[in-house]
């Protein structure tokens, strides 16, 4: 269903929050327990992406009327780019790299949160409401 689309936004967000604070914790937090939430975020997010796909962009290219949202074009791009730019995050930010550099780490954080809820703002806005108006007219027509 569309309403968990947006229910898994509000759950990656806090997700990622909670991985910030446990980063900034003092006395610092043990690695496995950040190892535990970046697992968490991670498997929040590629559930969310089979979703996504599966709910939103899949019967948006099949329904051969994506071209009518060229906003939603531009953002289907955002998230491939999306996805690009997390996985260098988690390549550059190793459990040694952030061992040797929790104030880093944290700012890095930071940065990914705000792109996140930038990214889930435009999604919400340019690709999810466009597209499930513009299928839901479809089934109420076709």
């Amino acid at each position: 269903m569309a309403a968990d689309l947006f229910e898994e936004h509000r759950q990656l967000v806090a997700a990622a929050e909670a991985l910030l604070m446990i980063a900034r914790r003092e006395p610092p937090a043990r690695a496995d327990q950040i190892t535990q939430l970046r697992m968490h975020l991670s498997n929040l997010a590629k559930t969310h992406l089979r979703s996504e796909d599966e709910l939103i962009i899949a019967p948006l290219i099949t329904s051969g009327r994506a071209g009518e949202l060229p906003e939603a074009q531009r953002i289907m791009e955002e998230i491939r780019n999306g996805q690009r730019i997390y996985s260098d995050h988690v390549r550059r930010w190793t459990l040694p790299a952030v061992e040797a550099d929790r104030a880093g780490y944290a700012t890095a954080l930071v940065d990914m949160i705000d792109y996140l809820r930038k990214m889930i703002e435009r999604e919400e806005a340019y690709l999810y409401w466009p597209a499930l108006r513009l299928l839901s007219a479809d089934r109420c027509t076709g």
